[in-house]
Protein backbone atom coordinates (compact mmCIF):
# COMPACT_ATOMS: atom_id res chain seq x y z
CA UNK A 1 0.00 0.00 0.00
CA UNK A 2 1.53 3.68 -0.97
CA UNK A 3 1.71 6.11 1.02
CA UNK A 4 -0.64 7.63 -1.14
CA UNK A 5 -3.32 5.26 -0.83
CA UNK A 6 -2.46 4.89 3.22
CA UNK A 7 -3.64 8.93 3.75
CA UNK A 8 -6.84 8.02 2.04
CA UNK A 9 -7.69 5.40 4.26
CA UNK A 10 -6.66 7.45 7.41
CA UNK A 11 -8.62 10.51 5.77
CA UNK A 12 -11.63 8.43 5.14
CA UNK A 13 -11.19 6.89 8.78
CA UNK A 14 -11.21 10.27 10.27
CA UNK A 15 -13.98 11.56 8.12
CA UNK A 16 -15.88 8.63 9.61
CA UNK A 17 -15.12 9.41 12.59
CA UNK A 18 -16.13 12.90 12.97
CA UNK A 19 -19.35 12.08 11.29
CA UNK A 20 -20.01 9.60 14.59
CA UNK A 21 -18.92 12.43 16.58
CA UNK A 22 -21.41 14.37 15.18
CA UNK A 23 -24.28 11.63 15.60
CA UNK A 24 -23.27 11.95 19.27
CA UNK A 25 -23.17 15.33 19.59
CA UNK A 26 -27.10 15.37 18.12
CA UNK A 27 -27.47 12.04 20.63
CA UNK A 28 -26.69 14.39 23.55
CA UNK A 29 -28.21 17.01 22.10
CA UNK A 30 -31.77 15.16 22.06
CA UNK A 31 -30.76 13.48 25.52
CA UNK A 32 -30.28 17.06 27.58
CA UNK A 33 -33.54 18.09 26.20
CA UNK A 34 -35.36 15.45 26.77
CA UNK A 35 -33.75 15.09 30.18
CA UNK A 36 -34.91 18.68 30.55
CA UNK A 37 -38.00 17.99 29.48
CA UNK A 38 -38.57 15.30 32.46
CA UNK A 39 -37.09 17.41 34.85
CA UNK A 40 -39.84 20.23 34.25
CA UNK A 41 -42.72 17.03 33.82
CA UNK A 42 -41.75 16.04 37.18
CA UNK A 43 -41.51 19.40 39.12
CA UNK A 44 -45.06 20.10 37.72
CA UNK A 45 -46.50 16.59 39.00
CA UNK A 46 -44.58 17.47 42.15
CA UNK A 47 -46.56 20.68 42.17
CA UNK A 48 -49.81 19.44 41.35
CA UNK A 49 -49.26 16.42 43.85
CA UNK A 50 -48.96 18.91 46.71
CA UNK A 51 -51.52 21.36 45.16
CA UNK A 52 -53.58 18.45 44.84
CA UNK A 53 -52.64 17.30 48.74
CA UNK A 54 -53.67 20.77 50.23
CA UNK A 55 -56.95 20.71 48.33
CA UNK A 56 -57.82 17.56 49.99
CA UNK A 57 -56.41 18.93 53.32
CA UNK A 58 -58.80 21.36 53.01
CA UNK A 59 -62.01 19.65 51.91
CA UNK A 60 -61.61 16.70 54.75
CA UNK A 61 -61.22 19.70 57.76
CA UNK A 62 -64.55 20.97 55.54
CA UNK A 63 -65.98 17.07 55.30
CA UNK A 64 -64.98 17.44 59.23
CA UNK A 65 -66.71 20.68 60.21
CA UNK A 66 -69.93 19.72 58.14
CA UNK A 67 -70.00 16.45 60.01
CA UNK A 68 -69.81 18.47 63.36
CA UNK A 69 -72.55 20.68 62.18
CA UNK A 70 -74.56 17.63 60.93
CA UNK A 71 -74.18 15.85 64.21
CA UNK A 72 -75.53 19.34 65.75
CA UNK A 73 -78.21 19.35 63.76
CA UNK A 74 -79.33 15.86 64.23
CA UNK A 75 -79.15 16.31 68.01
CA UNK A 76 -80.98 19.32 68.24
CA UNK A 77 -83.89 17.48 66.08
CA UNK A 78 -83.63 14.68 68.46
CA UNK A 79 -84.31 17.27 71.32
CA UNK A 80 -87.13 18.91 69.24
CA UNK A 81 -88.28 15.59 68.69
CA UNK A 82 -88.47 15.43 72.33
CA UNK A 83 -89.91 18.23 73.45
CA UNK A 84 -92.90 17.99 70.48
CA UNK A 85 -93.72 14.37 71.86
CA UNK A 86 -93.99 15.51 75.48
CA UNK A 87 -95.66 19.04 74.42
CA UNK A 88 -98.36 16.19 72.16
CA UNK A 89 -98.59 14.06 75.18
CA UNK A 90 -99.44 17.05 77.45
CA UNK A 91 -102.16 18.33 74.87
CA UNK A 92 -103.94 15.25 74.42
CA UNK A 93 -104.32 14.78 78.72
CA UNK A 94 -105.48 18.13 78.61
CA UNK A 95 -107.75 16.63 75.79
CA UNK A 96 -108.62 13.66 77.90
CA UNK A 97 -110.15 15.67 81.00
CA UNK A 98 -113.07 17.10 81.18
Amino acid sequence: MSDKDLLVVISEMLRKQDQQAEILAKHTQILGETNETLKNFVEISIQQFQQQDKFNELFLAHFEKQNDFNERTLAQTDRQNDFNERFLNKLDEIAKKP
